[in-house]
């Protein structure tokens, strides 16, 4: 029969297993990509992950353009977002 002081080394042990990998599942999900460069894959619409810079035409989770010009972004996201084909 286990001791009870055997039995606690062995809870704490699972315990700080639990918390470690809990702490390595957080890391991993904080990494994970929010973006998808469209224009790298225009047939499906993924591509490479990316961050926004302040010229992209965003529509939902794909980066689909780049522009200066907001009114053209503007133009550019309601043409994307018609579904209509060029």
């Amino acid at each position: 029969m286990l001791s009870q002081t055997t039995l606690a080394l062995a809870t704490s042990v699972a315990l700080a297993t639990l918390f470690a990998t809990e702490a390595a599942n957080a890391q991993a999900y904080a990494q994970r990509c929010e973006l998808y460069n469209a224009q790298a894959n225009p047939n499906y619409g993924f591509g490479p992950c990316v961050t926004v810079q302040p010229g992209d035409v965003v529509s939902g989770s794909r980066v689909v353009l780049r522009d200066p010009d907001p009114f053209v972004r503007n133009q550019l996201r309601r043409k994307y977002d018609s579904g209509r084909p060029e």
